[in-house]
């Protein structure tokens, strides 16, 4: 019976998972999931290879934290001593605000923390630290341009790059190439059994040019 409750848990879905963390709910049900590997590359903001931060552990310095919100994911840089430089933003009202220190609990807001992995770190952690410091005060917040996640790329790699935005952005592209393909597959038949035969015979008619 009890191995029977832990094949079940661990079929629990991410989907699931950020959905209780998003609640302040999934601290401890995203520590089971941490031994776990995720069905998907990417969902709401987190990629397969982010950590779980574990209860009272502190971040190495200069990573980069991420922690879900409702439909994506929110991105800070660790600087120690319990501190977090981010870009403040709140959706739910359409504010912003300025590049900001604050504590890890108040990044989180009652919301799991996970720790991105850095394959090809271009700065240490003390320089990481010493770039996301030198922003602070800044308020030119950007959904498109200049998000929190373009804040930690910049700091880490010095690229302005948000890379949930990307695949957002991609997501209607590739739909409508793939719409795209499927047109073209209807108009350009090579035995003339498409829509694309008739057309070209309306193209041969003569035009009327009394008008």
């Amino acid at each position: 019976m009890e191995s029977t409750a832990h094949t079940r848990d661990q079929r629990c879905s991410y989907r699931e998972l950020i959905s209780e963390s998003s609640r302040g709910a999934g601290v401890r049900r995203a520590a089971q999931w941490s031994a776990i590997e995720a069905p998907h590359r990417y969902f709401g903001g987190l990629c397969r290879s982010d950590r779980l931060l574990a209860a009272n552990e502190e971040p190495p310095l200069g990573s980069h934290l991420v922690t879900p919100r409702r439909g994506f994911a929110h991105h800070g840089i660790y600087v120690g001593r319990g501190k977090v430089v981010h870009y403040r933003s709140v959706v739910r009202h359409f504010c912003r605000g300025p590049v900001e220190e604050v504590s890890l609990a108040a990044f989180a807001r009652q919301r799991a923390i996970w720790v991105r992995r850095q394959s090809a770190p271009r700065f240490d952690g003390t320089e990481v630290t010493r770039r996301a410091r030198s922003r602070l005060g800044e308020d030119r917040y950007r959904l498109l341009s200049n998000n929190c996640e373009h804040f930690c790329e910049w700091c880490l790699r010095d690229e302005h790059r948000s890379y949930q935005l990307e695949r957002l952005i991609a997501l209607p592209l590739g739909l409508a190439r793939v719409c795209g393909d499927a047109i073209a597959g209807l108009l350009l038949t090579e035995d003339n059994s498409g829509l694309g035969h008739p057309i070209r015979v309306l193209r041969t008619l003569p035009r009327d040019r009394s008008t």
